[in-house]
């Protein structure tokens, strides 16, 4: 690509600012990732979202809106979350969340009580005091982390 051709494509792609000294922001790629598994069935998790019924907003079709309303990402360990995994992506439903945040926001996230303290199983571990593998196996053995306390496991999604 010759450098008029070029600086012509880079104006093109730099009018919302999300290419920075030429390449993507993690936000507009965190958008341009949402926008296809939403909307573009040739995409590979489609499936499990715009072949699932879950859109993007009217207003989040433009990055320059998104970016508007999501702002910067706080650190690299975060990225979009929604926070009702039914619920599409919009302003109301979406915050930037960490990893572990959002592996407890998973449809198959298993969550356990003793009828005070409600958790995972590596929160309850550590409620505890034991390790995640030690929780794992009383459950599967005894059907509690501690013996002689009931557990239960919530069938309900909180």
């Amino acid at each position: 690509m010759n450098p008029t051709l070029r600086d012509t494509w880079l104006q093109g792609r730099t009018k919302h600012g999300a290419y920075a000294n030429g390449g993507e922001t993690p936000e507009h790629y965190i958008w341009r990732s949402m926008i296809a598994r939403c909307t573009n069935p040739k995409q590979r998790s489609y499936k499990h979202y715009g072949g699932a019924g879950i859109q993007v907003c009217e207003r989040w079709r433009t990055f320059e809106q998104f970016f508007q309303d999501m702002g910067t990402r706080p650190s690299v360990e975060h990225s979009l979350e929604r926070v009702d995994v039914y619920d599409g992506y919009a302003p109301h439903n979406c915050k930037w969340a960490t990893r572990s945040e959002q592996q407890k926001n998973k449809t198959s996230t298993r969550w356990y009580t003793d009828g005070i303290f409600i958790g995972t199983l590596v929160e309850c571990a550590a409620h505890v005091g034991i390790s995640k593998e030690l929780a794992h196996w009383r459950w599967k053995h005894w059907g509690t982390f501690v013996k002689g306390i009931t557990w239960h496991e919530l069938q309900k999604r909180l």
